[in-house]
């Protein structure tokens, strides 16, 4: 695909299909087990995602190409996940992208009208829509990287709170080629308002908070 039908392209649909909500509900449970078995998943906080009631958005950072299992293993309802438009493409990788129901990052106008519509509706329909602040994958990172402001902007747009979840790792077992992970899911963060400085607030909140977490991994 070129790089033009790529910009003029519009996110998924709206509402997910029934084939397409099936197919998440599978490979999430397939993932579940996967990252705790060979990737040590250990989760702490999970009632602060169970404590929201409704639509919600997610941030974490993104250290792992298979953080995505271990994010929506355990949000307990469906999550629709942002995604550069070039892994749309990939073989195999982009077909699970596509039918999981993922939405394209907008770059262009036309796309960034078209993809708050869909965010709201996954919102409304009691989804969560989890954001990768940091805007890349850098594997096995211990640094918290510069966060873009989207996923905030558009919690305050749609008045609805963000869980902030930090990926560190804990201490690598002999048999272990990586250490394992451990996921801290942190207390939901309000919005104040619904512009850019209430936007930017929340976002400093949510890296306060996650900070924090990094701090005394790296620490301990």
């Amino acid at each position: 695909m070129s790089t033009d039908d790529r910009e003029g392209r519009l996110p998924l649909p709206r509402v997910r299909g029934r084939a397409d909500a099936a197919l998440f509900d599978f490979a999430v449970a397939v993932l579940r087990v996967w990252v705790a078995v060979v990737h040590g998943l250990r989760v702490t906080g999970r009632e602060h995602l169970d404590g929201v009631r409704g639509g919600l958005v997610t941030v974490a950072n993104h250290v792992h190409y298979l953080d995505c299992g271990m994010v929506a293993g355990q949000a307990r309802r469906r999550v629709t996940f942002t995604a550069k438009a070039e892994n749309f493409e990939l073989p195999v990788a982009g077909f699970l992208v596509r039918h999981l129901g993922s939405v394209e990052v907008p770059r262009t106008p036309e796309q960034h009208a078209a993809f708050e519509p869909v965010v709201r509706a996954r919102i409304r329909a009691g989804e969560a829509v989890h954001f990768y602040p940091e805007g890349e994958l850098i594997p096995y990172d211990r640094t918290l990287r510069p966060f873009r402001h989207g996923a905030f902007t558009y919690a305050c747009r749609l008045g609805v709170p963000v869980v902030p979840m930090v990926l560190t790792y804990g201490r690598r077992p002999w048999w272990r080629r990586r250490p394992p992970f451990r996921l801290t899911i942190l207390e939901a963060q309000r919005p104040t308002g619904d512009g850019p400085e209430a936007a930017a607030d929340l976002m400093a909140r949510c890296r306060a908070a996650m900070e924090q977490v990094v701090a005394q991994a790296e620490a301990g």
